[in-house]
């Protein structure tokens, strides 16, 4: 029969991290046990670590709570590019009068900042093209994938920078900091032309009708910083708005939202010729002293513990996965900077991602935050995970061995990258378990 110790046992390992070191016996929680229960435990920190960069598989983005768009020249990680493929959406019928009484003042698409990432000391352009395939709002939709479009923009704004703080006043109104496009007259009249008829009397038959947008930028221009829009949440000001008049009655406007009705999502594309990451994916070490992680459905981090089990018969009391960033690869001018949070996931089968227990567990604090910490006078950053429950999965069998990814978070939604120290090395910044347990006669 199974007994389960280990929530106990979690509990007294918690005072017992002393000073890290080769292999130790430890008293466990020897405070927290009555007099005469001491329980004997093993500390260790030098299990070996394979670690390799890999390639990410596409990542669902239909579902960000923030769409990115922008060019990234990054001199590490290359050329990473975001482009966004949005519906816009009615409420029902609409009758904005006869369309013989409608005349265009202007169409124009408005998309809210929610953040950024890098910097914009250089100018993009930015294009708009209308979609000629459908996009169902029930579709998951992942980073790798492109919809057809009409090839002649209907939108551009050239040698843009963004202002992230600033607000708007648009006739009148006060509009969050946004992206505004001005979009074809032709489009916005054809648009006026719909009114009463069939193809406004829905939201569906709007939809066939106006299948949505492609919004991209310029992946010819040099670029350092990547937009987050806000395009989904109720409150925001993303929208695409009909400014018009009729012959007698000035300034009057139709708002297309972009809300629940609608398909959103990011394509990512990443270049990493003559860059650190092609040599690091050719690379044939077995493990690699320096790994790499993207954002952006790019890269991860895998690990693999290969001499685990020769530990034996052992119960896991505590296991924390530790990484570091050594000074030399935190960005010294802060235009590419290291994400608040990492993922530690479990690999699959095929080398996708998978749930690790330790995430979801009630017992454990999973981790992942980035510390700023001292080595030898130089700042570096640490993020630590425990994985405890999956390493005890690994030593009663319960489930296959197909190593560990490392991501950052959220992946699908944000563009930054980090450079790690891998396992194979000997200095204080290797990657490394700390591991507590005990020996099962």
């Amino acid at each position: 029969m199974k007994i389960n110790i280990r929530p106990l046992l979690l509990l007294l390992a918690l005072n017992i991290f002393a000073n890290s070191g080769c292999k130790k016996s430890t008293l466990i929680g020897n405070d927290l046990l009555p007099y005469g229960d001491d329980l004997s435990g093993v500390f260790t920190d030098t299990l070996s670590l394979y670690t390799k960069t890999a390639t990410e598989f596409p990542l669902k983005t239909s579902t960000n709570s923030k769409f990115l768009l922008g060019t990234i020249d990054d001199p590490v990680f290359g050329k990473s590019t975001a482009s966004i493929y949005s519906q816009v959406q009615i409420g029902g019928q609409v009758d904005l009068g006869s369309p013989d009484s409608l005349f265009i003042d202007s169409l124009v698409l408005n998309l809210q900042y929610t953040g950024h990432y890098g910097n914009f000391d250089q100018p993009t352009n930015i294009s708009v093209y209308q979609l000629t395939q459908n996009l169902n709002a029930d579709s998951a939709y992942y980073s790798d994938k492109n919809l057809n479009y009409y090839s002649h923009a209907i939108g551009q704004k050239p040698n843009f920078i963004p202002n992230f703080t600033s607000s708007l006043m648009i006739s009148g109104d006060t509009i969050a900091p946004s992206l505004r496009i001005r979009l074809s007259d032709r489009l916005g009249q054809d648009l006026l032309n719909q009114s009463k008829g069939t193809n406004f009397a829905s939201n569906a038959a709007f939809q066939t009708f106006f299948k949505g947008l492609l919004i991209a930028t310029d992946t010819n221009m040099v670029g350092k910083g990547m937009m987050y829009l806000n395009m989904t949440s109720s409150t925001s000001a993303s929208k695409l708005t009909l400014y018009y008049h009729k012959p007698d009655v000035d300034s009057l406007k139709y708002d297309f939202i972009i809300g629940t009705d609608c398909a959103v999502f990011n394509h990512y594309t990443h270049n990493y010729n003559f860059t650190e990451i092609q040599n690091a994916l050719q690379s044939n070490s077995m493990s690699d002293s320096i790994v790499y992680i993207q954002s952006m459905s790019g890269l991860k981090t895998k690990i693999t513990v290969p001499n685990f089990k020769n530990l034996g018969n052992i119960l896991v009391n505590k296991a924390e996965l530790e990484i570091t960033v050594p000074a030399w690869k935190i960005d010294s001018d802060s235009t590419f900077t290291c994400p608040s949070r990492m993922l530690c996931l479990l690999a699959d089968s095929i080398g996708k991602n998978a749930i690790i227990p330790d995430q979801i567990s009630t017992n454990l604090i999973y981790g992942g935050f980035k510390e700023t910490k001292y080595l030898n006078g130089q700042k570096v950053y640490k993020y630590k995970f425990s994985i405890t429950e999956h390493m005890q999965n690994l030593v009663s069998g319960s489930i296959t061995d197909y190593g560990l990814f490392l991501l950052t978070y959220p992946s699908p939604e944000i563009a930054d990258r980090i450079i790690l120290a891998g396992g194979n090395r000997s200095d204080d910044l290797r990657m490394k378990i700390n591991l507590i347990y005990t020996k099962i006669p």
